[in-house]
């Protein structure tokens, strides 16, 4: 579903990430670990067609142009760059996600992952593991080939990570590909981990 080879992204500053090979199945969960600073953030947006790499090749299905690719892959959560506003209510996202997405079924999304809020509730207010569920359910309720989601470890307790990690394992379970990442992917049971930062070259 998803391959990269060579893929790397560099700036005035230096790489951000570099030598990046994955070669993701269709309906695969995979963790993408790795410390701060080892352009975890910038790897997802970059396989969601996002971000423009600066060496190797990215394919999506069939899908090889940023357009395309942007096209099949759904960003619920890339931290500085793709956040939900707090401000909002649960509600406002629903209506948001369902002007923004044509035929977007936010309810059967929050289904799939399990997830009960009130549609009253502020974004903000949210528990670490609600908001990030939220933001995923958001992003598929148009039912996209894939979807990404930055910073599984944010604010949340492990049990709250476990929650997220076993929604995503439904997710994935249900035909979507899914890439999430982490500071440490043991707490990501059933996924693929890649190590960013640590291996430059993994098939997952």
């Amino acid at each position: 579903m998803i391959e990269a080879a060579g893929l790397g992204l560099r700036t005035r500053q230096g790489w951000v990430y570099r030598d990046v090979d994955l070669a993701v199945p269709e309906g695969s969960l995979v963790a993408v670990a790795g410390p701060a600073g080892s352009g975890r953030t910038m790897l997802l947006l970059t396989l969601a067609g996002r971000a423009r790499p600066s060496t190797g090749e990215l394919r999506v299905g069939d899908a090889v142009s940023r357009a395309d690719i942007r096209a099949r892959v759904a960003v619920a959560r890339a931290t500085g760059a793709v956040e939900l506003d707090p401000d909002l209510t649960v509600g406002d996202g629903r209506r948001e996600a369902g002007l923004l997405h044509r035929g977007a079924d936010p309810g059967w999304a929050a289904d799939l992952v399990g997830l009960d809020v009130d549609g009253t509730t502020l974004i903000g207010d949210l528990a670490p593991d609600d908001a990030a569920l939220f933001a995923v359910a958001l992003a598929v309720s148009a039912r996209p080939a894939a979807v990404v989601l930055d910073d599984v470890d944010a604010h949340a307790t492990p049990d709250q990570q476990r929650r997220i990690w076993t929604a995503l394992g439904s997710l994935a379970e249900s035909g979507m590909t899914v890439v999430a990442s982490t500071i440490d992917a043991g707490l990501a049971e059933g996924a693929h981990v890649y190590e960013l930062g640590r291996d430059s070259s993994a098939a997952v």
